[in-house]
């Protein structure tokens, strides 16, 4: 919550690092307008707060908050790794921001059936921070409710887990993993093989787990390949 006061590490911690760049707070407010103009401003009694604890840095507009990490030269890695906040999107970029860059994407529950629409706001079930290089134009991330592609030691795409698909990459092939809306399965996660020889060679879904037979896609929408599986961060 916002109104809720900051943890002591992290409130000392701004004032350490204030305090080591020899600047009062009215010098760091003032840097802080350099850096982000108006909207970025913090002001020197709100800063008197963030190092006391009173308010957390989380109450901060995501413009503040940038304009208050390069007032205080704070790199954008050990920024992430102290406070957990993201980083700006689009901010003036420097060799750390490029990498570690992280992109609001929603999550959606991978249902049973539907197809999951970026539009459907009704649908979000929670925000994941994506890097930045792990970021496609329209990605979704959606998370696993079933168990059908969690392998018998236990490994695999397990229910909770969240997988990254990519919408452009709609070619089906041999051995990757799909996000599908089977006619009569409804919305799935399946692997792509291929049965058989020559002119009888068919393709047929498959799931890791060996309770669940494959399924022939006949009537099958692709919604796109799965890239990247979160939290194991297994790329597939």
């Amino acid at each position: 919550m916002s109104g809720e006061p900051s943890s002591p590490e992290l409130a000392a911690w701004l004032g350490a690092r204030r305090t080591a760049l020899g600047l009062q707070q009215g010098q760091v407010s003032a840097r802080t307008l350099q850096q982000g103009g108006p909207a970025g401003r913090v002001t020197q009694p709100y800063l008197s707060r963030l190092e006391r604890g009173v308010r957390p840095l989380s109450a901060l507009t995501p413009a503040r908050q940038d304009a208050l990490r390069r007032a205080l030269e704070i790199p954008a890695g050990e920024w992430v790794a102290r406070t957990g906040l993201p980083l700006l999107q689009g901010a003036p970029s420097d060799d750390a921001l490029q990498v570690l860059e992280l992109m609001r994407v929603p999550v959606r529950a991978l249902a049973s059936a539907g197809l999951p629409v970026t539009e459907d706001t009704a649908g979000i079930i929670d925000h994941e921070l994506v890097p930045a290089r792990d970021h496609r134009p329209g990605m979704l991330v959606l998370e696993v409710g079933g168990d059908s592609m969690t392998t018998a030691a236990g490994g695999g795409i397990r229910p909770g887990d969240r997988i990254y698909v990519d919408p452009g990459d709609l070619d089906l092939r041999e051995g990757l993993v799909y996000v599908l809306h089977v006619s009569g399965l409804g919305l799935t996660v399946k692997r792509l093989r291929r049965y058989g020889a020559g002119t009888r060679a068919a393709l047929w879904l498959t799931s890791d787990n060996p309770d669940h037979p494959p399924v022939k896609p006949e009537d099958v929408t692709v919604v796109g390949r799965v890239y990247f599986h979160q939290p194991r961060g297994v790329r597939l």
